[in-house]
């Protein structure tokens, strides 16, 4: 005989143990949330408190409610869409990575440092992808204005030793350039040795 299923009706798969990979897409899901600011740090602490000590995944449902709208259907599964792995971890880091290194080769195509400006405004507040177009702007941007005081000194003083300062200036700019790409590209955090001489940071670098 076969029981109608009650509004009140839960999944069996609600009672099924949440994984620490779950817990941490959770994690991340609610600290980009905090980021928009789509709730305040009271909140934000006790919904991360609810996501870290939830042991099935009604739980960790429960850290959710009243934050995004899920689907009847997806609720009764015990499905939610903030730590579900929608887009493969791999493919989403691949893609910020690549986004990295266009911010840093993307001054040889066009516009300078106004390129890696505009990766920079596309690109999600706290990633990857954002924080090497700011560095890759900030370099870009360093480059620009020691070039034209050098330019402006050589017109003034119209000394020679402009001669052989000008190209070195060109080479060490084109080989920072392409390492810092490469550097994004792998995915490392490196720094560029001219941002510890010159501290100039027009854009977060964090």
């Amino acid at each position: 005989m076969l029981v109608p299923m009650s509004a009140a009706y839960e999944h069996p798969s609600l009672t099924m143990q949440v994984t620490n990979e779950q817990r941490e897409r959770a994690e991340h899901w609610l600290q980009q949330a905090y980021a928009e600011g789509r709730m305040s740090e009271e909140e934000f602490d006790r919904r991360i408190g609810q996501v870290l000590s939830s042991e099935t995944r009604k739980e960790l449902n429960e850290a959710f409610y009243g934050l995004v709208r899920v689907p009847v259907s997806s609720q009764a599964l015990g499905v939610h869409p903030a730590y579900q792995p929608m887009i493969r971890p791999e493919t989403k880091a691949q893609a910020g990575r690549g986004a990295a290194a266009l911010a840093h080769f993307s001054p040889f195509l066009f516009m300078g440092f106004v390129a890696p400006g505009l990766v920079f405004a596309l690109s999600a507040q706290g990633s990857y992808a954002r924080r090497e177009a700011a560095k890759a702007f900030n370099f870009q941007l360093v480059s620009l204005l020691a070039f034209i005081a050098a330019g402006i000194v050589h017109g003034i003083t119209g000394g020679e030793v402009f001669d052989w300062i000008f190209p070195l200036m060109f080479l060490g700019w084109l080989v920072l350039t392409i390492v810092s790409g490469a550097k994004a590209l792998q995915g490392e955090d490196w720094r560029n040795p001219v941002k510890s001489v010159l501290k100039l940071q027009v854009l977060n670098e964090k």
